[in-house]
């Protein structure tokens, strides 16, 4: 795994040179975290970026590593072989049921791939298997695994029952690393948030042009494969060059053309599928994905602890279903999009009862709504001749509508 890291760090180094692009910054950086967690002197931290407010570990000197991002970025994970790197957690037990993302940790794991960590930091929403992946290899690492526990009702209870977890593993975080909290440290890393936010929010103002002058789906991998930024001028400096590369492209009006706007959700597979191609073919664009919108509100750098507990509260994917369903029909409008994909993959068991309720409201607004069913990682649970057939239906109903 180090190693195959040290080669995608050279390769986007190699892009880098030739020509600046935000995307790829994104990933150099990432490859950089990932080659940092193996150094010996650096505490690492595992997290889940997309799913734990990380500002609080920008202020710190640790090395976040997403141990799902990491495992994911394998080539074999992107290429369409992940499942010879599940056999290991396979042949121990793990039920192909399991998540291909889950099966890939712990298959990393048993294999010894995976950096040590001083710290094992997991989150109760999204799904229960990554809490449970990051459970077992912290046991396995005889350290404690700590999971942010964050309700799905909000409210004074639910925030102040947040806001004294935050505090619990700013200790855990103290010991870990012999290093005091600095307050103004952390505010600085909320103030970087903030205008990383704000950069984002131009760059999703532009993605409602027509024609779309960006990818949703890079937007969507950015969004979670970059989370562990949040707080790091990182993700400052990416999102300043994507703006740049959007304002260019929609100034020189090289946006290509577009016959239909999709809206995707919750999130895009790692490994590589037709769909792309399929849709770059029919001139379909995806102005946005579900993941990739900006679900927080600004954080308030002089009340640092509660904004990062307002944050975490405030995820899409917390709640009853009826706050998902209005959050994707303002998506819908505000995109102007012609219908949408569902992409279910079939270990998310919480993510895929949800699509009834999202389909039938989205359905009496009069758009049409495909349910593909396909696979993060596994290419075993994936068929590009059945989703050639879905999305050829699927096109034929948009280009009906359209008229």
């Amino acid at each position: 795994m180090k190693a195959e890291f040290e080669q995608a760090q050279a390769f986007f180094d190699l892009k880098l040179r030739e020509r600046p692009r935000g995307f790829e910054l994104c990933l150099r950086e990432l490859m950089t975290n990932f080659l940092k967690a193996y150094e010996p002197e650096n505490p690492t931290v595992y997290v889940s970026g997309y799913a734990f407010p990380t500002e609080l570990l920008w202020a710190f000197d640790v090395t976040p590593f997403d141990f799902e991002i990491a495992c994911n970025n394998l080539p074999a994970a992107i290429g369409g072989r992940g499942s010879s790197l599940m056999q290991p957690a396979e042949k121990e037990g793990y039920s192909t049921d399991v998540c291909s993302f889950d099966r890939l940790i712990i298959s990393c794991h048993l294999t010894g791939e995976l950096p040590p960590g001083r710290l094992y930091l997991t989150s109760s929403y999204y799904c229960h298997g990554k809490a449970k992946a990051n459970e077992a290899v912290a046991e396995a690492a005889g350290r404690e695994n700590v999971i942010f526990d964050v309700p799905h009702e909000a409210g004074p209870a639910a925030f102040d029952y947040v806001l004294a977890q935050l505090k619990g593993i700013t200790a855990r975080l103290e010991a870990a690393t012999g290093q005091r909290l600095d307050l103004d440290r952390l505010r600085e890393a909320i103030r970087s948030s903030n205008r990383a936010r704000a950069t984002l929010g131009q760059v999703q103002e532009l993605m409602k042009n027509k024609p779309c002058p960006w990818d949703g789906m890079r937007a969507c991998l950015l969004s979670l494969a970059g989370a562990v930024f949040w707080g790091s001028p990182v993700l400052e400096r990416v999102y300043d060059l994507i703006l740049q590369e959007i304002e260019d492209r929609v100034k020189k009006g090289s946006a290509l053309p577009e016959n239909h706007r999709i809206l995707w959700f919750p999130w895009v597979p790692v490994q590589t599928i037709n769909a792309w191609t399929i849709f770059r073919e029919n001139r379909v664009t995806i102005p946005m994905v579900e993941a990739a919108q900006i679900w927080w509100s600004e954080l308030d750098p002089e009340r640092p602890f509660e904004a990062l507990a307002r944050k975490a509260l405030e995820n899409y994917m917390l709640g009853p279903v009826e706050r998902r369903v209005k959050s994707l029909l303002r998506l819908a409008e505000e995109y102007s999009v012609d219908g949408a994909v569902h992409f279910s993959s079939p270990a998310c068991h919480q993510e895929n009862a949800a699509f009834r309720p999202i389909s039938d409201a989205f359905k009496a607004r009069g758009l049409p709504v495909l349910n593909l069913e396909a696979d993060m990682t596994d290419e075993r649970n994936y068929s590009p001749q059945v989703m050639a057939g879905r999305l050829s239906s699927f096109l034929e109903v948009l280009a009906n509508k359209r008229g």
